[in-house]
């Protein structure tokens, strides 16, 4: 996908010691005057307009900010000398840049009642309409404590859920276990019987449809409509038909106290999806012939002009009987020089599995 970029906000930080929130490009604390350490995070503001000024724009887009490695005092990007103990800042941690503070509002600030006195106040206000108590201490909501794996999930489904999942995979393997296990069985052939079909085709038109230049040169054309063909990050040269597509908005911290607001956008790219019509081979009849021998033939065929033969298919089905004809079981094989092996009246000791079914025969 491409990244546009919307423009840049001035987000917060809260300050740890005394829990005023300042002003994201603020590096000192304006409630008791202490910096803004590295461990600290910025934070959206309440209210996400964004930036116009020229000079913080210019101050964004020197990068992000440093810290100094004696004091701890966060600087401008660039800056040689530390603008609180003049330390070389030549070693200096440079602030992360690129995670994600949160989707973008442009809507109405909402209001957050006062600490002190409970009054309603626009969020990014810094006193109390009313009673004059400083809003900036972090009377904002403490950071939500991440989910527990397994947060709001009942006890009762999960376990449930746990309980079921065992049980299918104890009947998962009880299924091939029993299928694997079989016992020998002494069985005559009772009867057998073949059958073999061979296809008959015939060039006939077959109505479909596909992308516009997709559609075979000897093909008839029918109507067509427009449709996303599929997307891509860059845009289409003029002469195809686009249309760009952009997502949620949403603010990425870029270390200087300012975030980037940025889309992720793509281009859906249209096409002709059309209807056709073109001859192909299509099946039209089918010639069968079966028998209860050990003879099996191909039916006799007659083809008429514009008709060629298709598939040939073959099967062929052996039935034992066992215990004086109380157990009968059936047996399939596909190939002719195997079938004729199973001469009716002839001993054969099988292998059954749990579930009925012969796993392998031997003569006997």
């Amino acid at each position: 996908m491409t990244q546009k970029t919307v423009g840049y906000v001035e987000l917060e930080w809260t300050c740890k010691r005394c829990g005023t929130r300042n002003p994201g490009m603020k590096k000192i604390c304006a409630g008791c005057g202490s910096p803004m350490s590295e461990q600290d995070k910025f934070e959206a503001p309440g209210k996400q307009e964004l930036i116009a000024d020229k000079e913080k724009l210019e101050q964004v887009q020197r990068g992000p900010d440093i810290h100094c490695p004696y004091c701890g005092a966060r600087n401008p990007a660039g800056t040689q000398n530390c603008v609180q103990c003049a330390a070389n800042l030549a070693d200096a941690k440079v602030r992360e840049v690129g995670s994600v503070v949160g989707a973008h509002s442009t809507g109405p600030v909402a209001e957050v009642p006062c600490p002190y006195c409970s009054t309603p106040n626009p969020a990014d206000a810094a006193k109390c309409k009313k009673c004059g108590g400083n809003l900036k201490k972090a009377v904002a909501a403490a950071p939500a404590q991440a989910a527990k794996p397994g947060a709001g999930i009942p006890v009762g489904l999960a376990v449930g859920g746990a309980a079921a999942l065992v049980l299918l995979c104890i009947c998962v393997i009880g299924y091939f276990v029993m299928a694997g296990r079989t016992s020998d069985t002494s069985a005559i052939v009772e009867s057998v019987q073949w059958e073999r079909a061979i296809q008959i085709l015939e060039e006939r038109p077959v109505e479909k449809q596909d992308w516009e230049d997709e559609i075979p040169s000897n093909a008839q054309r029918g109507s067509c409509v427009e449709k996303v063909r599929g997307t891509q990050s860059n845009p289409p040269p003029a002469n195809v038909r686009s249309e760009e597509v952009c997502g949620t908005p949403y603010t990425v911290d870029q270390g200087s106290g300012a975030g980037k607001v940025v889309q992720d956008c793509e281009y859906r790219v249209y096409d002709n999806w059309c209807k056709y019509s073109s001859l192909e081979w299509t099946e039209v009849d089918k010639l069968v012939a079966n028998g209860n021998d050990l003879n099996p033939q191909w039916p006799g065929q007659s083809l008429r002009s514009g008709q060629k033969e298709g598939e040939r298919a073959e099967t062929y089905v052996v039935k034992f009987s066992a215990n004086d004809k109380q157990n009968t079981y059936s047996y399939r094989l596909n190939s002719a020089g195997e079938f004729s092996k199973f001469r009716v009246g002839s001993e054969w000791t099988l292998k059954v599995n749990t579930f009925g079914a012969i796993t392998d025969v031997q003569p006997k």
